[in-house]
């Protein structure tokens, strides 16, 4: 989805989980589509030129075209989680199905958005049976402030050296006119990822059953979109009516 206009708007503020003065998306009564309509408003020109390239690269590249989708393996994999603990995928599918969604970061308005919906929906998930984890390349102590600053109980996830993202076919080499406005802005994934090399993962929701199947895959190059936990839901209930 790409914007067409140049809103005259405040100057777009990514979150920054450090400070205490971050911005929080109300989630009360409002769907994610709400949120995202509502952080785009405060999106600069340069915002939007920015967030234009980004993803017209994406499309034009056809990056989301490697992505794993419904019907194939999830790789297994062993991270560590934002307070050192290491958890594996079959530990985490074992007693019912995983629900893994892949986000940008802590600085990023329409991650941190995603997760409080997701926080906000986990005891449904867990009525369902199934165990919510989100994965991030961020490293060192930027998921512990992250669940801290949110007041998260999501398993947040470090996806050390990219692996796991790559594995999923949803990693992605920035590229330099977005790195060059995001370091304007402040960042520098080199030293929030623990690595020289500036990548980030696609937006990507799965369903894996507890066999590793992937049940239910949405991939969508466009960062500022989401799958909403009422469709993750759906998708969960269908694939228990299946299995």
């Amino acid at each position: 989805m790409t914007a067409t206009r140049t809103p005259p708007a405040n100057h777009f503020q990514p979150i920054d989980p450090q400070s205490d003065a971050s911005p929080r998306p109300n989630q009360i009564d409002k769907t994610f589509a709400q949120i995202r309509s509502e952080l785009l408003a405060t999106f600069s020109p340069a915002d939007w030129e920015s967030y234009n390239h980004l993803v017209g690269w994406l499309r034009d590249t056809g990056v989301a075209s490697y992505a794993l989708n419904v019907g194939d393996t999830a790789p297994d994999f062993l991270l560590p989680d934002a307070d050192g603990r290491l958890h594996s995928s079959e530990q985490l599918r074992r007693n019912g199905p995983l629900v893994l969604s892949f986000f940008r970061g802590g600085w990023c308005p329409f991650c941190t958005a995603e997760l409080c919906a997701l926080q906000a929906a986990k005891d449904e998930f867990e009525n369902l049976g199934a165990t919510l984890a989100v994965v991030t390349p961020e490293t060192r102590h930027f998921p512990r402030q992250l669940k801290q600053s949110l007041g998260l109980e999501l398993k947040v996830l470090s996806d050390v050296d990219y692996a796991v993202a790559m594995s999923y076919g949803v990693l992605f080499r920035v590229p330099d006119e977005t790195k060059a406005h995001y370091s304007g802005l402040g960042f520098d994934f080199g030293a929030r990822h623990g690595s020289p090399v500036w990548m980030l993962p696609i937006p990507a929701t799965y369903v894996i059953d507890t066999d590793g199947r992937i049940r239910s895959a949405f991939v969508e190059p466009d960062f500022t979109v989401r799958e909403e936990p009422a469709q993750i839901l759906s998708s969960l209930r269908r694939a228990a009516s299946t299995s």
